[in-house]
This record gives structure tokens, C-alpha cells and sequence, in this order.
């Protein structure tokens, strides 16, 4: 009986989690160096823990914009972080204040005060028929 039920339970888990796809163009690519870090979040995990992510190697960019193509990720309320890894350490660098040394940017093209921008600036829904955005970085 348990069995069937935990079955039961994965069965319906699998239909009630649809993943889209969701095109990025990042524009204001300054230097044909490092690599963008590109990471999608939910309202739970905002800059902490992504649903998707992806590597893209910047040098590849054409006119300050580089496409990125993220499959697979989980339907919902999304927002999504950009950073420019100038230097390709994996990280965004920062300086003892605490401010980003390196080009970063949101989903919204949302800003923080004193930080970066809560969830709710950032969020956009992705459906099923997926999203494409633009994003900009600073």
C-alpha cells in the first residue's frame, strides 16, 4: 500500500512540475573576455539557490550581445541574475564596500537600493510557451 501510494505521488509530482524555455539577450557586453554566469531563482531561493544556470563564454559575443538559451526550467515566478565574470574566476568580485566590480544585471532590468533588488522587482511569470528577455547590463 505504501508503495502504490508513493508511486502514486511521483506520478503526479512529474505532471505538476512543466519546464519552458527561456531565451536571454544580454546586451552592453563591454570586453570580449571572461564569461557570462547566468542563473534563473524562485521567490525561495532569490540569489541563492538557482533552478537553472548556465556558463556562457563571452568571448564568443557579437556587438556587445550575446544569446543565451536556458531549456528545462521550471514554470512559475522567475527572476534571473547576469553577471559579467570579467576576469573568469566564477564569481562576481566585489570591493570592500561590498559593490559589484564586475557588469551585473536582473531580469526587469531591476535595480536595488543599497543592494541588489528584492525578488519582486526582478520577477516575471514563465509559462509553458517560454519567454524571451532582454537584459542590459550595468
Amino acid at each position: 500500500m505504501k508503495s502504490t501510494f508513493l508511486i502514486l505521488l511521483l506520478a503526479l509530482s512529474s505532471h505538476c512540475t512543466q519546464a519552458a524555455e527561456l531565451e536571454l539577450d544580454v546586451q552592453g557586453l563591454s570586453a570580449g573576455t571572461g564569461q557570462l554566469l547566468v542563473a534563473v531563482f524562485g521567490a525561495d531561493g532569490w540569489l541563492r539557490r538557482p533552478i537553472a544556470a548556465s556558463r556562457q563564454d563571452a568571448s564568443t559575443q557579437q556587438a556587445g550581445a550575446l544569446r543565451i538559451l536556458l531549456k528545462s526550467v521550471p514554470e512559475g515566478m522567475v527572476g534571473v541574475s547576469v553577471i559579467h565574470d570579467l576576469n573568469g574566476n566564477g564569481r562576481l568580485d566585489m570591493n570592500a564596500m561590498g559593490m559589484p566590480q564586475e557588469p551585473t544585471a536582473f531580469s526587469n532590468n531591476a535595480v536595488g537600493q543599497f543592494g541588489p533588488p528584492r525578488f519582486e522587482q526582478a520577477a516575471f511569470e514563465l509559462k509553458g510557451e517560454g519567454a524571451r528577455l532582454t537584459i542590459k547590463l550595468n
